[in-house]
């Protein structure tokens, strides 16, 4: 049987007729799995606690996404999130059913619907989720009809629009825009490009104020890996939205008294924290989490392995990783946070998250456009650690490991990025002349690296190691 309404047991069904008594209070823009085990879950949970009294409203931003809206549909909005990992070492593995969705419309063909919500003043919230490019402005004509813009930002604009029409500067005009996009100060960026749209389509002057007056754009960070539910444990029904989530969850957001009054997370115990600067949130991410991915992903590769799992199973990579985080990026980090508590707990939670059975991630993946997230991920870092701990010898060996991935005759150690061919380029038979050549392209990591104390010779080192004795051995003599 499908999972709906009539496929649930009679405590669940009766749970499934309270929410159906709570009004639509949230618009999501956003169908995939991501917001499934993230957002909706926490405000399943929100509402379980009676703190929240609200439900969602899916939109598909793209038309790719309405095979999704259909599912929701015939499922009544409902799905299950797959709990399972570890936590504080225990294993986890739970399923529950996540009755958040009040309405999922598609954004073509119901896009007048969609606008309908904007006159509520119940609805109080904006989410979204549509990826990095999904924050882009890109030129949109003025929308006339039934057929929506084709931009997610597009879209907001004529759906914020909608509500000054019909709402005005009255009270309960007000609404509060979260995009969950990992970009940046990502509310910013958002409310820029919707300005710009305002402007373009003349929207006039009291708009563009009323904008600034009574709409809310909130920067956020969002940490949570979700991946799609691969049949285990098995469910008695079937359920095409199913998505499988690590124990671990992260919501930043940088916002105003009413967010936090009408999202009361923590109130209900859930990992949200509310901060008027999100920056160690994003900063610890970035660098423990993100730059660890970074720096373990291409040396798995050439040590022939395919997870995250499999890499911190590694009897000599696994120690790398370890000594990587709490010798090199904690260290190097410690002096840019306001709460150094916080980022070395982050930092022993990223190595639990990573010894997770349960999730395939993989290195591949991860690999992608290594050479770029290098610059951002890595870099920055290891300027810090030869600056503030007086030890980058793995951060080194983590940047030579990626442009070693690129070298002629190594290809499936790499995963495709942009900068490959001027990274290749750079190889020559001599370690010494290609190591002077790729660290001194100020192109390819922002700096030029051979300036920086013992990078030069620390990645020689390890590159002559590494094609001498191989990868595992180069790193075992770190």
């Amino acid at each position: 049987m499908r999972l709906c309404a009539a496929a649930l047991d009679a405590d669940a069904r009766a749970a499934f007729e309270r929410n159906q008594a709570m009004p639509i209070r949230v618009v999501q823009i956003g169908e995939g799995i991501f917001l499934r085990g993230f957002l909706d879950w926490l405000v399943h949970r929100l509402n379980q606690s009676g703190r929240f009294h609200g439900r969602i409203a899916v939109v598909n931003p793209r038309p790719s996404g309405a095979h999704h809206i259909h599912d929701f549909q015939v499922q009544d909005g409902l799905f299950t999130v797959v709990t399972r990992g570890l936590d504080k070492g225990a294993p986890v593995e739970r399923a529950e059913v996540v009755m958040s969705i009040g309405r999922a419309l598609e954004s073509t063909h119901e896009w007048a619907q969609v606008l309908d919500l904007a006159r509520d003043p119940q609805v109080e919230i904006v989410v979204s989720n549509t990826t990095e490019l999904g924050l882009r402005y890109e030129p949109s004509p003025p929308p006339t009809g039934d057929a929506p813009p084709a931009t997610f930002p597009a879209k907001l604009t004529q759906y914020l629009h909608r509500r000054y029409e019909a709402l005005g500067w009255q009270e309960a005009s007000r609404l509060i825009v979260v995009p969950c996009e990992l970009i940046d100060d990502n509310g910013r960026e958002l409310s820029a490009v919707v300005r710009r749209h305002a402007s373009d389509w003349a929207l006039g002057a009291d708009f563009e104020r009323w904008l600034e007056a009574r709409v809310e754009f909130c920067d956020t960070l969002v940490d949570r890996i979700v991946t799609p539910y691969t049949g285990r444990p098995a469910l008695p029904y079937e359920d095409e939205l199913a998505v499988t989530v690590e124990p671990y969850c992260l919501f930043a957001i940088r916002g105003s008294e009413r967010i936090r009054d009408l999202w009361p997370f923590s109130e209900a115990g859930l990992p949200v924290h509310y901060a008027d600067d999100i920056r160690d949130f994003r900063l610890q991410k970035l660098r423990a989490l993100n730059g660890t991915h970074t720096a373990l992903a291409n040396l798995g590769l050439m040590a022939g392995l395919s997870t995250v799992f499999e890499v911190m199973r590694h009897p000599v990579l696994s120690l790398f990783v370890r000594d990587l985080v709490s010798s090199e990026i904690v260290p190097a980090t410690i002096q840019r946070v306001r709460q150094p508590e916080m980022l070395r707990t982050f930092a022993r939670d990223v190595l639990e998250r990573f010894q997770n059975p349960f999730l395939e991630h993989q290195l591949r993946s991860i690999a992608t456009n290594a050479i770029s997230k290098a610059r951002i991920r890595l870099i920055p870092t290891l300027l810090d650690a030869v600056t503030n701990a007086g030890d980058a010898r793995r951060l080194t060996a983590a940047v030579a490991a990626v442009c070693l991935a690129y070298r002629p005759g190594l290809e499936d150690a790499a995963g495709p990025d942009p900068a490959a061919d001027r990274l290749r380029a750079h190889w020559q038979e001599d370690v010494g002349a290609s190591a002077r050549a790729i660290l001194s392209d100020a192109e390819l990591w922002s700096i030029d690296l051979t300036q920086v104390p013992g990078v030069l010779d620390g990645w020689i080192r390890f590159v002559e190691r590494a094609q001498q004795e191989g990868p595992v051995h180069a790193v075992a003599s770190l």
